[in-house]
């Protein structure tokens, strides 16, 4: 049996930001710290997998990643990074936190704003979708979330090690994320293809689901032929 691909999900985000995407498993990622979040998703593992993090997910794929290397048989990050928050950034999520802690319902249409491309905001559908998925997530979880991601380590630095097939998929247009981190993390990976999606946010699976499903299923055609 093939192994299977694991999708962990960014902030905010839940198994709808993944719909008709080709992975197997997917987990909303809970836990004090982004270690504590890999705890809990590995306890919850086959011996063998392969996984694919979007944004805070994939914070926590990389924290996997340098746990059980031998048990990963390849690496998909999406609109993510591998470095740790700066000071500046760190205090952005605290004010964030305070900001839903005082009104979540407005700081949840800001944010599903800032998720999706100018392009992608004016489809209507897909920012009901992106607010409503948010809304979902709660205050609880937000600030949860928003907490582990600011004292995650940096993982840059095991990248060189990660040999399996990889992929580094983002927006060119990611306010969230800045794309140029998707760049970095492709050189730094020896076995990775860099998809870069024009006109597209900080969500590729649901702002360019046809370009990224068709990433991903050539993605996993590489680890299925290895």
């Amino acid at each position: 049996m093939d192994a299977p691909v694991i999708a962990i999900c960014g902030i905010a985000t839940d198994a709808a930001s993944w719909q008709g995407m080709p992975v197997d498993r997917i987990f909303v990622p809970r836990g004090a710290s982004v270690e504590a979040m890999a705890e809990a998703i590995l306890a919850d593992l086959p011996d063998r997998f392969a996984l694919c993090g979007h944004s805070m997910g994939g914070y926590v794929a990389l924290e996997l990643a340098a746990r059980v290397p031998e048990r990963l048989t390849g690496f998909a990050m999406l609109s993510s990074a591998c470095t740790a928050d700066s000071d500046e950034a760190r205090a952005g999520r605290q004010a964030a936190i305070q900001q839903a802690r005082d009104d979540f319902a407005l700081l949840a249409d800001r944010l599903a704003r800032a998720m999706l491309s100018r392009t992608s905001r004016t489809d209507a559908g897909l920012l009901a979708d992106t607010h409503a998925m948010l809304l979902r997530c709660g205050v609880e979880r937000f600030a949860e979330q928003q907490a582990a991601a600011s004292t995650r380590v940096d993982r840059c630095g095991m990248l060189a090690g990660i040999a399996g097939p990889a992929l580094v998929l983002a927006g060119e247009d990611d306010a969230i994320v800045a794309p140029d981190r998707s760049r970095d993390m492709a050189a730094a990976l020896p076995n990775a293809v860099l998809h870069m999606i024009p006109a597209c946010g900080h969500v590729p699976q649901r702002e360019a689901p046809e370009a990224t499903h068709a990433a991903l299923a050539t993605w996993r055609d590489r680890l299925e032929t290895r």
